[in-house]
């Protein structure tokens, strides 16, 4: 008996033999018809590798794109439906899809639709497109995407830095590390440093880097500084960025901050006397080889007095001789009462001997050191030296000294009479140092002592004397322009005032003698309350 099939409404029943019938799911049926009529998707390229694109076109001027042509072919005996296309990683903006041209293909037909890469910055890119559709094997199909995208990176370090809290005065240095992490070269081209405190500064290297723009090829970096040095109690901050060719963060920013801490301050108050009080005692040679040089400074010492007066100082001028130490003549010493011609007199009267010259006639220091000595309470020269007068010793001779000690012996010495043994100054009249002039030997032993004690040493062979004793009285009258400070301040904190009121002018703060030096216009008048106030350094390798 033939086989046959048999279709009732639900069911299909083939009957086996006589009355053997097996029952099959309609849907088997359906499935079969489906298969039957069913469209096949085939794509054209299965894969897209974009390979290595520039981020910018050649010039730079826009980003760079590259675009491919996907093929949909529909290679089944049934229409194929477009159901959807998607990126399997919608947040990888770098590629993008277009839209295809039918969503309905027929049997052997084809639609197209593109995918564009725009790579943004330096970096490997995949990404997949997604295609839905009703083809029963393969109702999605994945095309893989890759791509590599060409361009500097930077990248600069750190980010932010905190110097923390510095004392005043200190300070600190932080290099900012600039490197090209990208595959391409970078060029820096630019910084802007910004600040509302002046504590900040930037060293951008160009010192060592040269000018900019500077070319960074990938791996590559250069360093930049942030110095800081805090003068204030305030929080500071800046922001340094960087400029360059980086395509996708052309401008990186590092946040920088800092704070000082105040170590200590000072207060030094000074009053400015009436008149600068300077006691000024020479000590002369008188051998016969000096009768003519000693007749200069006699002729000329109207000059020297008139100096003083013009100075304004208080001063106090003697001339020392003997061996004794006792000043000479009727006069102990010659102040500003005195007239031109009644000094001029006084300080012949006082070189000039009546009877041997003693033993100490080429021993300056040891005619100065009896002198001094005589000028303690009781002694024939006292008043002589005052104890707020600053001591100018002027030492005269046309040879070597000779006292029996040496210049430093007597520096001391003489320094050890007043409180700040920078009141005692040594000044010099003799031979040239080192080689002599004239007649005249160098003048050993006066010189060094010159040196030490910041005095001045001039020429026993010079023809105008006038200039010479004007200048010695310069330097003889007290300073009332500079006033030195009792501890080492932190500069830029420095506030003068001038009784009561703070002044920026007519100053400047002098580091070699730690003192505040008034300009000649700037001087304050006598009786005037000076006070400098300024921070202390701290110990800066905490």
């Amino acid at each position: 008996m033939n086989r046959i099939a048999i279709l009732l409404a639900g069911f299909g029943v083939t009957a086996i033999g006589c009355n053997e019938y097996e029952i099959i799911q309609e849907d088997k049926f359906e499935e079969y018809d489906e298969d039957a009529n069913a469209p096949d998707i085939a794509v054209d390229p299965a894969s897209l590798a974009f390979g290595e694109i520039n981020v910018f076109d050649d010039d730079g001027s826009s980003a760079a794109t590259v675009t491919e042509v996907v093929t949909v072919f529909n290679e089944g005996v049934g229409d194929l439906h477009i159901a959807g296309m998607s990126l399997a990683d919608e947040d990888e903006v770098e590629f993008e899809i277009s839209s295809i041209t039918s969503v309905l293909i027929n049997p052997e037909g084809s639609a197209q639709f593109t995918v564009t890469f725009t790579p943004s910055t330096s970096a490997d890119y995949t990404n997949s497109v997604l295609i839905e559709s009703d083809d029963p094997d393969e109702p999605v199909v994945e095309i893989p995407l890759t791509g590599t995208g060409i361009a500097p990176v930077i990248d600069v370090t750190p980010t932010e830095y905190d110097f923390g809290s510095l004392y005043i005065g200190c300070d600190g240095a932080q290099a900012f590390t600039i490197s090209n992490v990208g595959n391409a070269d970078l060029d820096v081209t630019g910084f802007d440093f910004n600040t509302g405190s002046t504590d900040f500064d930037f060293d951008n290297s160009e010192d060592a880097h040269g000018d900019l723009p500077w070319t960074l090829a990938p791996t590559d970096s250069v360093e930049v500084y942030v110095e800081y040095v805090p003068f204030d109690e305030y929080d500071d901050v800046a922001y340094l960025m960087v400029q360059s060719t980086d395509p996708y963060t052309p401008e990186v920013m590092s946040f920088v901050e800092g704070a000082g801490a105040l170590y200590g301050e000072n207060l030094d108050v000074f009053e400015q006397p009436i008149k600068g009080e300077t006691d000024i005692i020479f000590a002369v040679d008188r051998s016969c080889s000096m009768n003519d040089d000693i007749e200069n400074v006699q002729d000329n010492f109207a000059t020297f007095v008139g100096t003083l007066v013009g100075l304004d100082a208080d001063y106090q001028v003697a001339a020392t001789v003997e061996d004794g130490g006792c000043i000479n003549g009727s006069d102990l010493f010659i102040d500003n009462t005195f007239s031109a011609s009644d000094a001029e007199d006084a300080i012949t009267t006082m070189i000039n001997l009546n009877g041997s010259y003693g033993s100490n006639t080429e021993r300056a220091f040891m005619l100065l050191e009896a002198c001094l000595a005589e000028a303690s309470s009781g002694g024939c020269n006292d008043g002589l030296v005052r104890d707020d007068a600053t001591l100018n010793l002027v030492m005269v001779s046309d040879e070597p000294e000779q006292s029996t000690n040496n210049y430093s012996y007597y520096v001391s010495l003489f320094q050890s009479l007043k409180d700040n043994p920078d009141d005692m100054v040594i000044h010099a009249i003799g031979g040239d140092y080192p080689g002599g002039c004239g007649s005249a030997s160098a003048y050993t032993g006066a010189y060094e002592a010159t040196v030490a004690t910041g005095g001045l040493f001039l020429s026993i062979c010079a023809t105008d004397y006038g200039v010479q004793l004007e200048e010695l009285a310069e330097g003889s009258a007290q300073d009332l322009t500079s006033f030195e400070l009792t501890d080492w301040p932190v500069e830029e904190t420095l506030v003068v005032r001038i009784d009561g009121v703070t002044t920026t002018i007519g100053w400047e703060y002098n580091a070699t003698d730690n003192a505040i030096d008034f300009e000649d216009d700037y001087i304050p008048e006598g009786g005037s309350v000076i006070e400098a106030e300024y921070a202390l350094y701290g110990d800066c390798d905490t």
